[in-house]
């Protein structure tokens, strides 16, 4: 019995052995390795650098902008100079139609100057 159990342990130990190098192979294609560890630790701080600085650049840009009561005097402000353009065009309309009043007999005193007295 013993006999047997020793012609076959060199092929149990191979079987065994192979088994533990695959496991171990495997093993290694699941874990990261330091260098590639390293090289991507590297890459994601530079990125955490730039996006602390247009964190910083946006949050020095949104402090610069006005408060919301600045906002509502800006509104009150451009409503006032609609209001005042409207008025303005109004006033300009008017106008127009006094220049169309105008407009005929002065052009009649030009032809009579320009031709003279006949």
């Amino acid at each position: 019995m013993i006999d047997s159990i020793l012609s076959w342990a060199p092929l149990v130990l191979s079987v065994v052995q192979l088994l533990l190098a695959w496991v171990l192979w495997s093993m290694r294609q699941e874990f990261v390795r330091r260098v590639d560890c390293g090289r991507e630790r590297d890459g994601m701080a530079k990125c955490h650098i730039d996006l602390a600085h247009r964190v910083a650049a946006a949050e020095a840009d949104i402090g610069n902008m006005p408060r919301p009561a600045a906002w509502s005097k800006m509104q009150v402000a451009m409503e006032e100079v609609r209001g005042s353009n409207k008025v303005l065009l109004a006033k300009l309309e008017g106008q127009s139609e006094i220049l169309k009043r105008i407009e005929h007999p002065v052009q009649l005193l030009m032809e009579h100057h320009l031709k003279g007295d006949k």
